[in-house]
């Protein structure tokens, strides 16, 4: 019997030896705790950073955008961006019209488009009319006008360069269709808020693809643009060139537009036009000197 009590009381020892092993070697919580971030003395309180009650908080430094350079890029009329850029540019769009169905037939359609680029040095612009016009099944109207201009400004002076660029397509004239190209001096008289005069003096040269004369004829020029703003919606544009022959002043040309634009919609920035166009011709070859357009349209600015 002692025997046995001595083999139960060693394997007693054995067994509590081994559990004490075992629970010092388990996972507790204070096993995955991260180490403290500053050694401070035992039993310490943690100091947190504190303002004064009367103070109040710096915000951070902000930083102006607008005032972060600019990216340098060249700007060189060699590059494109310096012609296309949008914001330079103005222009539009205008369509007209009109028809009738029944005991007559008859329609008219006319669409142009027109850009326009101004800055302290020069102006470039641009236009393109196209018409055509049938009655009863018979085309009674078909022509295109294209018109360029490039005016070169002094600085400080009403005086100017200009050159000009026209190309005319009828099928109802003699010929087929007419280059007229001139340059020379401009002038300034007005110039206000709300009205603008400009006078041109110049020589060119026209020539008639397709018809009688086949020639370049000298010719010189005078002309001018005047623009009115009536009211805020309201404005009014007259522009006339007269053409007469070096050599027979007697044999010209005279062509003459005039706009009035009217504002319906300052959101969608959509115009209605009125508009005439009337081209002369001294020598019309067996047709009728006169051609007036006049149409009623709709123009949407850019």
């Amino acid at each position: 019997m002692p025997s046995r009590l001595r083999v139960i009381a060693v394997l007693a020892y054995v067994l509590g030896f081994a559990n004490q092993q075992a629970a010092a070697q388990w996972p507790t919580p204070d096993l995955y705790r991260l180490p403290p971030a500053s050694s401070s003395a035992p039993g310490a309180t943690p100091q947190v950073a504190r303002l004064p009650a009367n103070s109040t908080p710096t915000p951070p430094e902000e930083i102006d955008i607008t005032e972060l350079p600019a990216s340098e890029e060249p700007t060189t009329w060699m590059m494109p961006s310096y012609w296309i850029n949008p914001v330079d540019w103005e222009g539009g769009v205008e369509i007209g019209l009109n028809g009738t169905e029944g005991n007559a037939e008859a329609l008219s359609l006319r669409t142009g488009a027109n850009i326009k680029r101004k800055s302290d040095i020069y102006d470039l612009t641009a236009d393109f009319t196209y018409l055509k016009a049938t009655a009863d099944g018979v085309e009674s109207q078909h022509n295109a006008l294209q018109n360029a201009g490039f005016e070169r400004k002094f600085a400080d002076t009403p005086w100017s360069l200009f050159l000009k660029e026209a190309l005319e397509y009828d099928e109802f004239k003699a010929f087929d269709l007419r280059l007229a190209l001139n340059g020379g001096i401009g002038y300034q008289w007005i110039k206000t808020e709300t009205t603008s005069l400009n006078g041109r003096f110049g020589a060119g040269v026209s020539h008639e693809f397709g018809g009688p004369s086949d020639e370049w004829v000298p010719e010189a020029v005078y002309g001018f643009d005047y623009e009115r703003k009536l009211t805020e919606r309201q404005k009014l544009a007259l522009k006339m060139d007269y053409f007469p022959e070096w050599r027979n002043p007697s044999n010209y040309r005279l062509v003459t537009d005039f706009g009035w634009e009217v504002l319906l919609d300052e959101t969608h920035n959509l115009n209605l036009k009125l508009s005439v166009n009337d081209r002369y011709d001294s020598t019309p070859n067996g047709r009728r000197p006169n051609d007036v357009n006049y149409s009623l349209l709709l123009l949407w600015k850019l």
